[in-house]
């Protein structure tokens, strides 16, 4: 017989083959050991998983974070349409339309010689005498007809025109293509905006007005400055991996995170921390562009553009990249806190507890039908559809910060529903 005094047997040390680590098997009746049937990772096990995850994670957070800027690059460059959808609000704005009005002025002013062209139909005399004052009559009716064209609304859609066929040239030139007839002026390592349609508006208008000499100003040689070229080759090359960034990336992004989140031995932990790591990567965009909106309008000389119509440029330019980055804080934010919310954290419990007993409370009054039985019995498969339903309609429209917001807030509605419908007959006791 056993002595009932005698202590009971210490745990046996047991060794994991495969990491060499020990640990403490427990005892069973009679003094026998057995080893745990989930064996405990090592020490080095789990800062390996931990790191792996955390390089996961911080690389998927980084392709997340840039994929708005890739996506908008993309669309500028390569893009035809959303490139002409950027720039076409520009063609309306007074400061745009002040350069407009100054290039023409200059073509003008360059190629038509008043006092020349009254040498030639008057005596000399009154031909020196009345120069001066015809010519700067003729030039402010220039300059009153250039403002009336750019003002109209035939000058914003010549600018669309004008503006998609540059840039299908601009495509072209960044893929090896060529356009014959364009309307793009490569000059100097600079690319120049051909301007000559609108000069062309403008001296039929002044012909039209009696000023028979304005037909002797030619149309070409009027052009805008646009960009800077310096290495083509090289920015061909950048184009096409631009390109490739923008498809690639946002996928990139979520497989990383997917396998950080996967690897983390606290899969909702990573989750959150992913989540917040691309929350706080799209606010760091968002403050690099001010200060880049800065930087720009301190360097437009102000005899080609004030500060206030390069502010508005650049604002129109970028004014989609700052769409995509309040979707993305949008996404991250819900992501976050949807994680949260199902995580095991006391917090977490009591707000899905006390959401939770509001709804039960709000359905008692519902009586016990077909509908609430049919709910109570698929309530977890109807969450599911619910979920999986808001990220379909998200991930099928081209959505914006507040659509983004609003449909979370349906799909919140509808559980919730789930929890109304399903009260009565969790509550009811079974008879």
């Amino acid at each position: 017989m056993s002595d009932p005094r005698a202590p009971e047997p210490s745990p046996a040390p047991v060794v994991n083959g495969a990491s060499g680590s020990v640990r403490l098997a427990a005892p069973q009746a009679g003094g026998k050991t057995t080893a745990p049937a989930h064996p405990v990772p090592s020490r080095a096990v789990r800062a390996g998983r931990a790191f792996l995850s955390t390089v996961f994670i911080v690389l998927g957070v980084l392709s997340l974070a840039l994929s708005p800027v890739a996506i908008w690059g993309r669309n500028l460059v390569l893009n035809t349409d959303k490139y002409v959808q950027t720039l076409a609000p520009l063609a309306s704005n007074p400061g745009v339309q002040d350069v407009v009005v100054a290039q023409v002025d200059k073509q003008v002013d360059t190629h038509l010689d008043v006092a020349a062209y009254l040498h030639q139909v008057l005596p000399p005399r009154a031909a020196k005498l009345l120069a001066a004052p015809i010519q700067s009559a003729v030039f402010g009716l220039v300059h009153t007809v250039a403002i009336k064209v750019v003002q109209s609304k035939a000058f914003g859609r010549l600018w669309v025109t004008i503006n998609r066929v540059a840039h299908q040239e601009v495509v072209a030139i960044l893929t090896g293509k060529k356009i014959a007839g364009g309307i793009l002026v490569i000059r100097s390592g600079k690319i120049y905006l051909d301007l000559s349609q609108v000069v062309r508006t403008v001296r039929g208008r002044l012909v039209s007005a009696g000023i028979a000499v304005a037909s002797k100003v030619p149309v070409v040689g009027s052009t805008l400055e646009i960009a800077k070229v310096k290495g083509l080759e090289s920015a061909q090359s950048a184009v096409r991996a631009l390109n490739s960034l923008a498809d690639w990336l946002p996928w990139i992004g979520v497989a990383l995170i997917t396998g950080g989140a996967a690897v983390a031995r606290r899969h909702r932990r990573a989750v959150i921390a992913a989540a917040l790591g691309l929350g706080a990567g799209m606010v760091f965009l968002g403050v690099a562009l001010v200060f880049m909106r800065n930087a720009y309008v301190s360097a437009v000389p102000a005899d080609i553009s004030t500060p206030g119509t390069s502010a508005y440029v650049f604002d129109t330019l970028v004014r989609f990249l700052r769409w995509g980055i309040r979707l993305v804080l949008a996404v991250a934010l819900l992501v976050a806190l949807g994680a949260w919310v199902g995580g095991a954290s006391a917090s977490a419990v009591a707000v899905r507890r006390g959401v939770s007993n509001w709804a039960h409370r709000l359905g008692q009054g519902l009586p016990v039908g077909p509908l609430t039985l049919f709910v109570a019995r698929y309530a977890n498969v109807l969450r599911v559809v619910i979920v999986a339903l808001g990220a379909t309609v998200l991930l099928l429209i081209n959505p914006s910060a507040g659509t983004v917001i609003l449909l979370a807030i349906i799909v919140v509605m509808l559980l919730l529903a789930v929890e109304l419908l399903r009260a009565p007959v969790v509550r009811t006791p079974a008879k």
